[in-house]
């Protein structure tokens, strides 16, 4: 993997990241990654609270415009993730936390999927079932995971 991640870092875009003293670089793109957070993660707390049961005045039903919202923001974090990783792929290539956090993510993607179709189904007003109640309390804990996870690859490198 050691050639693969020399040629992704090598790169002109991946270079300028890494190196450049602009505010454009570097930190406008983990800006943009934490911006991207909070409306991916962010959005998935709100929809999995309600789902286990906090704010129940509010309808289910309700919940699926956010979706919307997750989906653009997991779409900014993978362009802007993929971005950071290349900036240093020799180093966060290496580090074992990087893969839990990639594992934590396809992880709480499945569940996205699953909830969203609970969601997105005809009986989301009605009494939510214990297995769905469960699966969004799973995803809290999963999204809580891929936020530590990325936080400690900066320190466990």
């Amino acid at each position: 993997m050691e050639p693969f991640f020399e040629w992704l870092q090598g790169l002109s875009f991946p270079t300028w990241i890494a190196e450049s003293d602009s505010i454009w670089s570097f930190p406008t793109i983990l800006f943009i990654h934490a911006v991207g957070m909070g409306l991916s993660a962010g959005t998935m707390f709100v929809i999995g609270l309600r789902l286990v049961g906090v704010g129940r005045p509010l309808p289910v039903s309700s919940m699926r415009v956010l979706f919307r919202i997750f989906w653009w923001g997991f779409g900014v974090n993978l362009i802007t993730g993929s971005l950071l990783f290349a900036a240093h792929a020799t180093i966060t290539g290496h580090v074992p936390i990087y893969y839990a956090k990639l594992t934590l993510i396809a992880v709480g993607v499945i569940i996205a999927f699953l909830l969203q179709k609970f969601v997105d189904g005809e009986s989301s007003d009605g009494i939510i079932p214990v297995s769905v109640r469960t699966t969004a309390a799973l995803s809290l804990a999963v999204w809580v995971g891929v936020i530590t996870t990325g936080r400690l690859i900066a320190y466990l490198q």
